[in-house]
């Protein structure tokens, strides 16, 4: 498993986005190597024991957001039947290709000259950093990384019974000082 180490991950940027599951940190050839110690001669594999699989070749729980791209891809809902390796390893390539358009994503800028111009001039990011990142990476991104009902309390301006006369005669056109 690369990039796990007791101080975390080299680039917790990277690290951190949208496209960094398990699936992009391992091969299909790790994974049969798995998936052949766990099916032995049966060469298929139940749909529900995707779970099992993924957990055990990863070293880790695959995370929500993964199970639910292998859910949609295997059709996993429907728990009768069974996934041979060859569907297995095709899924995993439509999961990978998915993911790497989501990385793509991550990506504001191709050009220095562009980010130069639009530095100077003040432009916002077309991305929003919840469509880049798993979770915020600094704590000032925490606050409103998921949108949470504002109440919004009036406290209107109070004034003293002095003010309300001085504004009194203001209205009267009479010169309170």
């Amino acid at each position: 498993m690369q990039n796990v180490t007791a101080l975390g991950p080299k680039n917790p940027w990277t690290a951190n986005l949208l496209s960094a599951l398990g699936i992009m940190h391992f091969t299909n050839e790790e994974i049969k190597e798995t998936f052949d110690s766990l099916v032995g001669e049966a060469q298929s594999i139940q749909k529900v024991r995707m779970f099992e699989l993924l957990k055990v070749a990863y070293g880790f729980e695959p995370m929500p957001e993964e199970m639910g791209l292998f859910v949609n891809t295997f059709h996993l809902e429907d728990e009768d039947g069974e996934l041979s390796w060859p569907e297995l390893e095709a899924g995993f390539d439509e999961i990978r290709d998915i993911l790497s358009g989501v990385s793509k994503n991550a990506t504001e800028y191709t050009s220095s000259d562009d980010l130069r111009t639009d530095a100077l001039k003040h432009r916002r990011l077309m991305k929003d950093p919840m469509d880049k990142f798993k979770a915020p990476m600094t704590e000032a991104m925490s606050i409103g990384w998921h949108e949470e009902e504002v109440f919004n309390e009036r406290f209107p301006k109070q004034s003293c019974s002095e003010t309300r006369y001085a504004d009194e005669m203001v209205k009267c056109k009479l010169d309170p000082f």
